[in-house]
């Protein structure tokens, strides 16, 4: 018989969680667990603990024994199912096998010695990093008080040599919401030169939702801009790589000059049923708004600092050097946000760290695993 994961003492921790874990128990139940099963707890990646649609899962199983073929007519079907969904032409729409590829191909595409692009020192850093490295310039803005983009100063950063401005909402790491009024004003306010890319690969998960916040809708208003979506965060789907983007055919087509491929069929079939299934993502932004209360009410509760999340996951300084954090939890079998830093702290020598969100059991051990490291238990 396979060990459990909770020791009996894990167990003791979690009884401060046990009456909100159980409303979970009847969809947790079923989630997947991860391949790896070497008995840590992973709340280090964003992933999502709570499981991706039931209907998605049956659709896969339908069609599995078609891997067979191809199935390069699942891309285009997914692709009218998400044109429909977001309210664009078909041809604003490229699936992907996640949002990952399209930073990547938007660096490629627009990166040259003497261009640059502008975004924060405290972000996502993938685009960025992509971009230096097909030789272009990078510059970066510091965050605003809140710990969210400070878009005058972004704006002050723009030059002639701008290429892209790179913005993530809900930021990663900070988890801060900009204000939608605005960063649309800024959007509109950027250079039609240069292309703006908005991330939103957690904005499901905000407390006010998706529809208050997008800005896909200035692509039909704005040519040079891009929306990237994942499947990865709110579907549940990360394992699986499904992804798009919304923008202009004119500017998707630059990108496309260098994709190698989509999603899979098998991806592509589960997105769809996922995009239809708003029930179970009613589900799963409601679990995942209930663990960041959570985790905010233990925090202020510890007197440790926090930006205000809104995301799958909370930065917060506990005080201590991000290294020392992360191995103490690791100790514990605990993982949380890599060692390795961000974009302003590539030594990770700062003391600000990110902690993903997973199921409720699950954070109350963190919480008292941490408890035990700053003798707050």
């Amino acid at each position: 018989m396979q060990a459990s994961l909770f020791s009996p003492s894990r167990r003791a921790l979690a009884t401060t969680a046990i009456l909100s874990f159980a409303a979970f128990i009847g969809s947790t139940a079923f989630a997947g667990k991860p391949t790896l099963n070497d008995g840590n707890i992973r709340i280090s990646s964003n992933e999502n603990a709570f499981g991706f649609s039931p209907k998605a899962l049956e659709r896969m199983k339908e069609v599995l024994d078609s891997g067979n073929y191809y199935n390069n007519n699942e891309s285009g079907e997914l692709a009218k199912v998400l044109a429909a969904y977001e309210g664009v032409p078909l041809e604003y729409i490229m699936p992907t096998a996640g949002s990952g590829p399209v930073l990547d191909l938007t660096a490629m595409s627009h990166a040259a010695a003497g261009l640059n692009v502008v975004s924060t020192e405290t972000g996502y850093a993938q685009l960025v990093t992509r971009f230096k490295a097909f030789g272009g310039d990078v510059k970066l803005a510091p965050l605003s008080e809140k710990m969210g983009y400070d878009f005058k100063a972004l704006g002050k950063l723009i030059d002639d040599k701008t290429a892209i401005v790179y913005i993530c909402n809900p930021n990663n790491p900070t988890g801060v919401l900009a204000d939608p009024v605005e960063l649309k004003n800024f959007i509109l306010s950027v250079p039609e030169n240069v292309l703006v890319f908005m991330d939103e690969a957690y904005l499901e998960l905000s407390d006010t939702g998706l529809a208050a916040n997008t800005q896909a809708a200035l692509v039909k208003v704005r040519k040079n801009m891009i929306v990237s979506r994942t499947f990865s965060k709110a579907h549940a789907m990360a394992g699986l790589r499904v992804g798009y983007a919304i923008g202009n055919p004119e500017v998707l087509a630059k990108l496309r000059k260098y994709s190698s491929g989509g999603p899979s069929y098998l991806a592509c079939v589960g997105a769809i049923e996922s995009i239809k299934d708003k029930e179970h993502m009613a589900s799963n932004v409601k679990k995942y708004i209930e663990v960041r209360n959570y985790v905010k009410a233990e925090f202020d509760r510890m007197g440790i600092k926090y930006a205000q999340p809104s995301g799958s996951f909370v930065y917060f300084n506990a005080g201590m050097k991000r290294n020392d954090v992360v191995k103490k939890l690791q100790a514990s079998k605990v993982i949380i946000g890599g060692i390795r830093g961000g974009v302003d702290d590539p030594t990770g020598g700062g003391e600000w760290t990110r902690v993903s969100l997973g199921t409720m059991e699950e954070m109350s051990i963190f919480i008292g695993e941490l408890s035990k490291i700053l003798g707050k238990s």
